[in-house]
């Protein structure tokens, strides 16, 4: 043992600490320790980094995929990527924020998540917060936004301003979920045609609320409902769903020279070679890439402070539409539950201010 173990293990007794939920094993929803709690350390931020009290998150698919594919028994994971938050603490090097600034940001994977009461976070991907929307509201909305914003300018080449594209047409495959829900948002403001899939009333009434031109049945032919309307072909899709189950219809559906976007991996080999005879492309948008690679980071944070922008002058609404309270294992495993059903509209948020409504 080092001469150096016991004076360690003293500075660790008297490190500050937080309150986290997270896992350590990729229990069933149902099981009683699907989410545990711990007190971890609390983190200092390093150069280029804040330090960030967070008052609420959210709840994505991927937090979802992540706790079913995790193999690491026994070691304690905190999940989470959206957060908005106060910054309690700045790093060397940081000249866009001060502290008692109020943010908003998407986490990357391999760092401890937001489902906890401090998360240090690169400044480069965090922007000022919606200063219109509380905390619970603008919390639903950054990694979607990013997605969508990256759908419409990344895959589709397209620039996000007012009324920036005439006379083109989007098919979005999934128009209720988070994503959906704020590209819906995002394409009617520069001008394109929405053509949106939901599957029931509710779906399709959440869909024209938002400004869909046009709701079809996903449970009913898409190419039939989609050539009654006069649209058999399109310009733009974005799979938000499902990409081995709609390829075909994309492919089939996408005009000569069009875009295709998917965000969600295909199980099995697609032929793609079907798309050069149209000079038609195929994009896959992961928003999540920038931070796990390092990559171009401040892009990020300059998308969400065009959405706060956005948000702050009413050109877009907050996804959120279902509230939790209390940063818990109670209120994390509803949530979850929730986003595994696949039926959400819009984004489920959990709000750490247990005393606010």
């Amino acid at each position: 043992m080092s001469i150096l173990t016991p004076f360690k293990n003293l500075m660790q007794r008297f490190q500050p600490k937080m309150m986290a939920v997270g896992i350590n094993h990729n229990a069933k929803l149902s099981e009683k320790d699907a989410f545990i709690s711990r007190q971890i350390p609390k983190p200092k931020p390093a150069e280029g980094e804040l330090l960030v009290k967070i008052s609420a998150s959210s709840v994505n698919p991927i937090d979802i995929k992540t706790r079913v594919n995790y193999h690491l028994d026994g070691i304690f994971k905190v999940l989470g990527l959206d957060a908005v938050g106060e910054v309690e603490a700045i790093g060397k090097n940081v000249d866009d924020f001060v502290v008692g600034d109020q943010v908003f940001y998407t986490g990357t994977q391999p760092q401890i998540g937001t489902n906890a009461e401090y998360q240090v976070i690169k400044a480069a991907l965090v922007a000022h917060a919606p200063r219109e929307l509380s905390a619970s509201q603008a919390a639903a909305m950054p990694l979607t936004s990013i997605t969508a914003y990256d759908i419409l300018h990344q895959a589709f080449g397209l620039t996000v301003e007012r009324d920036s594209v005439q006379d083109k047409t989007l098919l979005i495959i999934n128009g209720a979920g988070g994503v959906g829900s704020i590209l819906i948002q995002l394409a009617k403001y520069i001008g394109l045609t929405v053509i949106a899939t939901a599957g029931n009333k509710e779906s399709k009434a959440w869909e024209e609320g938002l400004g869909a031109d046009h709701v079809l049945d996903y449970h009913e032919d898409l190419a039939g409902q989609l050539s009654k309307l006069g649209y058999p072909k399109v310009d733009y899709i974005a799979n938000l769903q499902d990409t081995d189950a709609y390829w075909d219809l994309m492919v089939n559906t996408i005009k000569p020279f069009g875009r295709i976007a998917g965000i969600v991996t295909n199980t099995k080999p697609v032929d793609i070679g079907v798309l050069k005879e149209i000079g038609a492309q195929f994009s896959w948008v992961f928003i999540l890439a920038r931070g796990n690679f390092n990559h171009n980071l401040q892009e990020q944070g300059d998308i969400l402070t065009k959405i706060a922008t956005l948000l702050d002058e009413g050109e877009l609404r907050s996804t959120a539409t279902k509230f939790y309270q209390g940063l818990s294992v109670e209120s994390l495993q509803q949530a979850t539950k929730i986003v595994e059903g696949h039926h959400t509209l819009g984004k489920v948020v959990i709000d750490y201010q247990e005393d606010e409504q």
